[in-house]
Parts: structure tokens; C-alpha cells; sequence
């Protein structure tokens, strides 16, 4: 069956107008009681009965304020019954009407869906009929049956028109009783300052967590300590960020647990073993963002392509410049320290200077420093790995299913 004039869906109105109705009563009721009973907890509170002891100072130490709020649920409660009572009234009347109106439709359509003949125009004849044969009967027999067919179809749109008038009756009364609970609402329930604060920066850590990705990504292919630091900003924003969401009780506190394994360099763990000096460049590489020598080596890498900007003829070459010159300071080893990037996180520079480190070992397993490249050679073995498979199932859509967020607690460590 077609769609009515006005583009609805024919079909009855569904709904127990009854229950509407008596439920509005009902919330009528309470909200009165509410009202009442919050005044009998406020004289309780303010000592007006004149009762004494420590039984009800106790009660009323408990009570407090509630009584106010009880207050304003009430007041709130109250107006809505009647509102919904109408709207039950409301439905109760048309719901019939447009049940009435769906079975015409629908009788109305059979009977045209039925009929023979067609609503379209017939092409003319190619050759006109002799009078009085049998071809001229033929086309004037069809031309009866389209007529009626126009007809019954006009008697279909007749009766979804009334469906339509019933229907626009309905939404006008549920539209009225949305907006009349929606007044009264209105400057009842709203939102503190810091609940406005909590929606800002809900959204703020799922544009960062997109910004992570993006960054995450760059690292890889492009590499170099610009990527690194941004990351590591990001990191810094999403702790602080996560730990106001466990403050204000929107995450619980395993968020920002994971958030702060998260930072720990678990790969320089072997730094612990070399002292002080050890024990500052491991903070140094906890809090990247905050590292001194991260600063400057973005900047530094910022500042050469400004100049290579400079010498740019256009600001497409420029672009095509820069993007190749970053590309060239940080991949002197090509598409290698891609797949060093992506599988143990150091370009390939990195990894190189890092099996020298480990093979030092031959020096003596108990020497500081080789203890430290051991470990990280190792960390960097494991971690690379799950790493790897967390960037496969992230870059093939099934994000939902990486190691890391199967087992939170490890891919942090990792």
C-alpha cells in the first residue's frame, strides 16, 4: 500500500490510552503526596512539632535538606499528571478514528489494486480501428476500465487523506504535551557548571583519542621527535583529562589506573639499575613532554623546515618540500626504519645502537648499563609484537578486538 498524501506509513495507532490516562493520575497523586510529605519533613527538621532527644536529633541530622528536594520533585511531579491525563484523553479519541481510517485505506487500495484496466496513459493505437469491430469495442472497454481505475485510486487517496487529518490531530496532541513537560522542566533540571565542564571534556578526550591515532599513525610512517613530543602532549591532556572523569565519578578509577601504566616506560626499567643519573633519564622518559631535550629536538626539526620553506617557489612545493625533507630527516634508513617503527618502535638507528647494547653483555652480565640494554632489548621484543598486532586489527577495522583492549591491564604495560 502506497504512502498517504502527507508521506506517512498507514497504519493504526499504537498505544493504551487507558493506561496513559491512569498513569497521569497516578503521577499526579504522588507528586501531591510528595509535596505534602516534604512538608512534614521540613517541620520535623526546623523543630516546629516540638519533640526533643537525641533519638530525633539524630533523625533530623539524617533528614537534613532532603525535604527540599523531596519539594521539588513534587512540584514537578504534580503539573505532569495532568498533562498525560489529556494526552490519554487525546488518544482515547483519535485512536479509533485512525483505525477507522487505515481500513478504508486499506479496502480502498485492494479494490484498486483489483480493479483491471490501468492509471496510466495508454500509448495511442498505431492504427485506428474500423467502427463497430471488435478492436474499437476492445479500446473503448479498456478505456472504462481506466477510467474506474483512476477513480478507485482517487478513492484511496481520499480515505489516506482522512488518515492523515486524524494522524495530524494525534501528533498535534502528543507535540503539546511533549512541550507542556518540557515547560515545566524547564528551569527545574539544570546543569551546574561542572556538569557543563563534564560534557566539554567527555567530547575533548574522543577528539584527543582521534588525535592519537592520527599522531600514532604519522609516527610510524613519518617518525621523528615532532610526532614523538605531540604524543606525548596528547598522553599528558588524556591523564589529566581522565583523572577530573574519576574526580567527578564519570570513570572509575581502573581508567585512570591504566592511564598511568600507560606512561610508565617499561622498556627503560633497566635505567633503575645505573644510579641517579639512570634514575632521572628514566623520569625524563616518563614524562616525554615535559623532557627539555624533546622540546628542542622538535624545535629544531621545526626550524629546518622553515627554512626549507623559505627556498620554496610556491606554497604547493612548499608543502611538497617540507613533507619530503621531513621524511629525510627522519628515515635515513627508507622504508626500513618504517618497519622498525612498526614493529619495536625505534627506527632502525635505534634498534641497531640497542643490539650493540645488548651484545656488550660479553663485558660482564653484571655491568649497570648492560643490564639496562638487556631488559629494554627484551621489553622491546614483547612489546613490538603485541604492538604490531594491535596496529593490524585497529588498521583493518576491527578496533574493537585488539589485544589491548581485550586485556587493558597488559596492553598498558606494554
Amino acid at each position: 500500500m502506497e504512502s498517504s498524501p502527507r508521506g506517512r506509513r498507514i497504519e493504526t495507532l499504537e498505544g493504551d490510552a487507558g493506561t496513559i490516562t491512569e498513569r497521569g493520575r497516578r503521577i499526579e497523586s504522588i507528586g501531591r503526596q510528595m509535596v505534602e510529605s516534604a512538608e512534614v519533613l521540613r517541620g520535623l527538621v526546623e523543630g516546629g512539632d516540638g519533640q526533643q532527644g537525641k533519638a530525633i536529633e539524630k533523625v533530623r541530622e539524617i533528614v537534613g535538606d532532603t525535604h527540599a528536594e523531596l519539594r521539588r520533585a513534587g512540584q514537578l511531579y504534580e503539573p505532569t499528571g495532568p498533562i498525560l491525563v489529556a494526552y490519554g484523553d487525546a488518544v482515547s479519541s483519535v485512536q479509533p478514528l485512525i483505525g477507522a481510517a487505515v481500513s478504508a485505506a486499506e479496502s480502498a487500495w485492494i479494490a484498486y489494486t483489483g480493479a483491471p484496466g490501468t492509471r496510466d496513459d495508454r500509448p495511442a493505437p498505431l492504427v485506428e480501428p474500423e467502427p463497430g469491430s471488435a478492436a474499437e469495442q476492445q479500446l473503448a472497454d479498456q478505456a472504462e476500465d481506466d477510467a474506474r481505475k483512476r477513480e478507485l485510486y482517487d478513492e484511496f487517496r481520499d480515505e489516506a487523506a482522512v488518515f492523515d487529518r486524524h494522524y495530524d490531530t494525534w501528533e498535534d496532541a502528543f507535540d503539546h504535551a511533549a512541550s507542556s513537560i518540557g515547560d515545566v522542566l524547564d528551569g527545574s533540571i539544570r546543569d551546574s557548571f561542572w556538569d557543563d565542564v563534564d560534557g566539554v571534556v567527555a567530547v575533548v578526550l574522543e577528539v584527543l583519542a582521534v588525535i592519537s591515532i592520527i599522531v600514532a599513525i604519522a609516527g610510524i610512517i613519518i617518525g621523528g621527535p615532532i610526532f614523538a613530543l605531540i604524543g606525548a602532549v596528547v598522553g599528558v591532556i588524556t591523564l589529566l583529562l581522565t583523572a577530573y572523569q574519576v574526580l567527578r565519578g564519570d570513570a572509575g578509577p581502573e581508567k585512570l589506573v591504566i592511564a598511568i601504566i600507560s606512561l610508565i616506560p617499561f622498556g627503560k626499567v633497566g635505567k633503575l639499575f645505573q644510579g641517579k643519573p639512570g634514575l632521572v633519564d628514566f623520569a625524563g622518559d616518563m614524562f616525554t613532554a615535559f623532557r627539555p631535550s624533546s622540546w628542542s629536538a622538535a624545535a629544531g626539526q621545526v626550524n629546518s623546515l622553515r627554512t626549507i620553506a623559505a627556498f620554496s617557489t610556491s606554497a604547493p612545493n612548499g608543502v611538497v618540500n617540507i613533507t619530503r625533507g621531513l621524511w629525510q630527516m627522519n628515515n635515513p634508513a627508507g622504508v626500513g626504519d618504517i618497519m622498525c617503527r612498526f614493529m619495536f618502535g625505534p627506527n632502525s638507528t635505534g634498534v641497531t645502537g640497542l643490539a650493540e647494547s645488548v651484545a656488550g653483555s660479553a663485558r660482564g652480565w653484571c655491568n649497570s648499563t648492560v643490564v639496562s640494554a638487556a631488559w629494554q632489548g627484551a621489553y622491546t621484543m614483547a612489546s613490538g609484537s603485541w604492538a604490531a598486532l594491535d596496529k593490524i586489527a585497529l588498521w583493518t577495522g576491527n578496533a574493537d578486538r585488539k589485544p589491548s583492549s581485550l586485556f587493558p591491564w597488559v596492553g598498558a604495560v606494554l
